[in-house]
Order: C-alpha cells, then structure tokens, then sequence
C-alpha cells in the first residue's frame, strides 16, 4: 500500500544507522529536518503525558517529500541536486535550511504557528526565498511535493471546504476559492492551508498518486479518470504537489513564497507570526490561557507543554554560549511563578 521498498532500501543503504537529524518543538508541534538531506518531517502530539508524536506527512522514507526548484527551464531537486550544497540551522521561530549554487540561493524558513484561537503553536509556515544571485535576470519556480497519508487508510484521501471528498486526480488552480486541504486520519488532521497565510498564493495543486508526481520532474495535468493508484508500483498512495509558476526574477532580486501545514482548523491561521522576540512571552501566553472552571485535564496538558517549551528555549540559550538578558531571565521566572500557582489547583 506504501512505498515498503523504498524503504526497505533506505535502511539497507545506511545500515539501519540512525541520520543526524536536527530536532525543534514547540506547542504541539515538533519538526525534524536531515542534515543529510534536508527533507523536513513535521509532527503533531498526540499525548502529552508520553511524548507521542503523530507524523503529519509520511515518514517513514522523509525523501518523499520534497521542493522542486526551476531555473530557466532547468529543475533541480533540493537536497538531492550537487549543485545545490545546503546549511541546516535552528532558529528562534524554528528550522532555517539555505541551498546555495552559484546562480541561485534558496532559503526555507519553517516557523511554528498557530491557527486561529489556538493555544499553543499546532502548525508549521513554510517560506521559500529564492534570490536570483547571477548576473543575468532568471525565470525561477517552485514545486513543493507533499507525502500524504494520514487519510489513506480511510479512503477519504482529501476534503477542501468546497470539495467534500476528492476521490479522483485533481488539480485546484489560482482562481478556484478552495482555502484549505485536509487530509484526516485518527489522531491527526493534516491541513494545507491555501490562502490567507501570508506569501505567494500558489499558482496550481495537483493531487495524484505519489509515484504519478514524484516521476514527472515538474507536472502534468490533471486526469480526473485516474484514482490514487499507479499500478503495478503504486496503490492507494496520494500526495498533493503546490506550484509556483516560474517568473522573472531580475539579477540580485528575489521572491517569496509560503504555504500553511499545521493541525486541522477551519478558521486557518493567521497571516503573520508572532515576531522573534515574543518567543519567551508566547510561552507565558500558554499559561494564562485556561480561565477557571476549563477542563482540567486541558490545563494540565497546556502547562506541561509549556514547562517543555520552557526548558527546550532554556537549553538553546545555554548552547549558545550567549548569557540571556536580564529581561530574558525575569520572563522564565515569571512562567515557573505562573506554573507553581497553577499547579496548586490541580
């Protein structure tokens, strides 16, 4: 049903050794990025109380997922090309990744987000910066490749809130109005946001069989004939591919553009993220959250999150060999002060 021998090929390949992954959580959220790759795994958890996590895109081999880049009519597969070496490094808001050629410098920013109304950070914003550093103005694209499969199980491999069920090959264009992409399973709901998250709308979706988008070095158009299924090699595997059509980007320029993966929210999320520096206030914004009389459970899985976030934010000042600020230090306190107040009433 999966792809067993991709996998299956990838554990031969490294020995079952374990890749240098680089690891970053905050709220619900936990994103792992390869060093060796640089293919992004994004999570979701599911239980507090044990740390389990749910993969909100297919993980098992993280090279199915991938971003495509175009240049003059050239494609170029990030993480995979030669000519793109690349930088993994953790961020204040996330997960910076930098490709880089001699023409062309690519920087994917994944920063933890909140959908509208939501207490802590449940989804991640994508944006690619793509900086033309040649000496002649260049055509440049993007395809972003996503491995589905929370919702292969149940058949029901995408919604839209104006599709209630796509069960064929289908492509959403610029001027359709769909705002969102849903892929539900059990634990987690996978949302695609489409429009409203700030950055470039992409121009088209494709959603098909995995194997179908993953061949075809850009695209192809749509069959709605075509299920999910790619016979003999590939059954009841769907992904959804966003295009950036190439457009002309002048020599020292760039362009930019973004798309919304997070947990499942009909209300979407917000175009801007809260600004590097609030990153301590947001944690102390999650203790604050729960008025008296909310569920009680709920309040205690809040503040647990926020204790973890709390330390993950203390741990990386420590790293850095950079003492935190006064200021800094006043803000943990004020959050290990609002825990052990709240802590009483449980």
């Amino acid at each position: 049903m999966r792809k067993p021998a991709i996998a299956l090929a990838l554990c031969l390949a490294i020995g079952l050794a374990p890749a240098a992954a680089l690891e970053a959580k905050e709220g619900l959220v936990k994103i792992v990025v390869s060093e060796t790759s640089a293919r992004v795994s994004l999570y979701r958890l599911t239980d507090v109380a044990k740390g389990r996590y749910e993969a909100l895109v297919f993980d098992q081999d993280p090279r199915t997922s991938f971003a495509t880049l175009a240049v003059d009519g050239k494609y170029y597969r990030l993480g995979d090309s030669s000519e793109y070496r690349f930088t993994v490094s953790r961020t204040d808001t996330g997960v910076s990744v930098e490709f880089r050629s001699a023409s062309c410098a690519v920087r994917e920013d994944i920063d933890f987000a909140k959908s509208e109304g939501a207490a802590l950070a449940d989804g991640v914003r994508l944006r690619f910066t793509l900086e033309n550093v040649s000496q002649k103005d260049s055509e440049l694209g993007l395809r972003l490749l996503v491995d589905t499969w929370l919702a292969e199980k149940s058949g029901l491999h995408f919604r839209t809130d104006r599709r209630a069920r796509v069960a064929a090959e289908s492509e959403i264009g610029k001027a359709d109005q769909d705002a969102w992409i849903s892929t539900p399973g059990e634990k987690a709901d996978l949302m695609i946001q489409l429009s409203g998250g700030a950055g470039e709308k992409a121009d088209r979706v494709l959603l098909a069989n995995w194997k179908r988008l993953n061949d075809e070095p850009w695209g192809f158009e749509a069959n709605g004939a075509r299920g999910f299924t790619l016979l003999p090699y590939s059954v009841n595997d769907s992904a959804a591919a966003l295009y950036w059509n190439p457009a002309t980007v002048k020599r020292g320029a760039s362009r930019t553009v973004s798309v919304v993966l997070g947990n499942f929210n009909e209300k979407g999320y917000p175009a801007v993220s809260a600004p590097a520096d609030a990153a301590t206030e947001a944690i102390f914004a999650q203790t604050v959250l729960s008025a008296p009389g909310a569920d009680r459970g709920a309040s205690i899985a809040a503040d647990l999150v926020a204790a973890r976030d709390l330390i993950s934010r203390i741990d990386r000042a420590l790293a850095s060999g950079v003492p935190p600020s006064a200021e800094e230090i006043a803000a943990w306190n004020r959050i290990l002060d609002r825990l052990e107040e709240r802590k009483k009433g449980y």
